[in-house]
This record gives structure tokens, sequence and C-alpha cells, in this order.
């Protein structure tokens, strides 16, 4: 199932298909003419009636009506013997879709998955198997002030991935603040969705001593700092005393979004003999 981070990395490629051609380019993946168009495809695939095909992002290089090539682009989380399976298969039926060369190009948030991911998958056909592109932290670039202007998006994969040193936070938010107050709390929410923790804690360190607590992101980023941390108490206070949750139960506590009701549920989970008295 899709989670939060797959879902905000997979937004993030729509809003902008040009970037997977970058990043194969400059990790020099893959060689293309320069100045192909880009184009993203909304495709019904299939390998037979029953079996539905829908892979995260396919894109067409160069006419629409005769494409140069075509880029299947991936989310990847970790590694997976059934997207191994899966990606050639995809492979297959849009290249007998489109009449073109396909590459299936894996985007993945971490190096062990990106190693995964660069291995041969072969297919229960012998000669029939795909290498497929293997996008990770590596082939990522560092981004600063400047370039994070100029191409958020970028700078959102590149927080993501090399957002374990200070500095490179540092320049990358800077680089948001030059944007318009919506678009730089905009690309701080897709890079707190798809940070690790100890990127997230360098954010928010950041946030905390250079962001003023009254602009549009710092007041969006003090939002989610109070939703995030109502949460954990909710469920750490229902942990303590041992008071079990249905899965309902802790989705509604997962997905609550108002601070002041998150506080509310902290007494109440205190004083409850039962889950169900939370929501009374």
């Amino acid at each position: 199932m899709p989670t939060t981070q797959h879902d905000s990395l997979n937004q993030l490629f729509r809003e902008r298909p040009q970037l997977a051609l970058d990043l194969v380019r400059r990790a020099k993946l893959l060689e293309v003419p320069d100045g192909l168009p880009v184009r993203a495809h909304q495709l019904e695939l299939s390998d037979r009636v029953s079996k539905e095909l829908r892979p995260d992002l396919l894109l067409t290089l160069g006419p629409e009506r005769e494409p140069y090539a075509a880029l299947i682009v991936e989310m990847q989380l970790q590694p997976s013997e059934a997207k191994a399976r899966q990606l050639p298969r995809y492979a297959a039926a849009v290249w007998l879709h489109l009449d073109c060369p396909v590459h299936v190009v894996v985007v993945c948030p971490d190096r062990r998955t990106a190693r995964w991911a660069a291995s041969r998958m072969p297919t229960e056909l012998e000669t029939f198997y795909i290498d497929p592109l293997a996008v990770g932290p590596d082939s990522i670039p560092v981004v600063g002030r400047v370039q994070a202007a100029e191409n958020p998006h970028l700078a959102v994969l590149s927080l993501m991935a090399h957002g374990a040193d200070r500095e490179v936070v540092a320049d990358i938010m800077r680089g948001f603040k030059d944007l318009p107050p919506g678009d730089a709390a905009s690309y701080y929410e897709y890079t707190h969705q798809l940070a690790a923790l100890a990127v997230k804690a360098n954010m928010e360190e950041f946030m905390l001593t250079n962001w003023p607590v009254n602009s549009p992101t710092g007041k969006k980023y003090v939002g989610v700092g109070r939703v995030e941390q109502g949460v954990a108490d909710v469920l750490a206070v229902l942990e303590a005393r041992k008071i079990a949750l249905t899965d309902e139960q802790r989705a509604r506590i997962t997905e609550c979004a108002e601070p002041e009701h998150l506080s509310d549920l902290v007494v109440r989970a205190a004083l409850v003999d039962d889950a169900a008295e939370l929501f009374v």
C-alpha cells in the first residue's frame, strides 16, 4: 500500500516531469538528445484482462505520436521481490503500447534500496530482463541556496538525500525562504514528509532559529510540530496505561490535525478506562 512518503515522491515528479530525465542524465545513466519535450501520460495497461499494471509515472520523450523513448518512473522505499517481478511487466506493456525504447527509473531514498534497484531483474523468459536506472542519494546532487530557489523540486530531493549535513539544510532552507511565502510552505511540507528523522531534526533546528514564527511557513511548521507531538503524547499515555486501540481508533488519533483536539485527547487518555471513551 502506498505511504505518505511514496505519494509525496510521486507527486513531486508529477509536478515536474523533467526532473526524472535530469537526474538520470546527470548521473550518466542515460544518454538522449538535448531538447526533447517530456510529457507525463496516464495509460491503462494490463498483461491480461484481469490484471492491471499501474506504474507510478509514465513519461515520454520526444514527439507525442512517435516518442523517442519512454521512462517508467517508480518510487521505491525498500527492496521488494514482488516489485522486481512487476517492473519487467511494466516495461513490456509500455513497449507494446508505445512501440519505442523503454527505460525503468527507480527512485530510492536510501542507498540500500538503490543498490537493490540497480541490479538486473530477470523474468521467467530466459532472455528477457531489465536493468533499471536506480536514482539514490549518490545520484542526487547537493543543492545550494540559489539552485534551491531556481529548482525547488530538485532541492526537496537534495534535502531528503543529504539533509543529515546541517550546512546543506541551511542552504536549501534559505533558498526556500527566497520563494513566495505560499511556495516556501509547500516545499517545506514536501521535504518534511520525505525526510528521515535525522533530517527532520536538522530542519526543525533551522526553523526554530532562522524562520520567523509569524511567517506563513513558520506558522505551518509550528502547526505540524504541534500535531506530531500531540499524536505522540496521546499514544504514549495510552500505551503506558495499557489501553488497547483498534485500528480504527488509532487512525482517528494519528489522522487528527487539530492541536487543540489532541490536547484534549491527552487529558482523556489519562482518565478513561476504555479507548472508546476517548471519542464520546
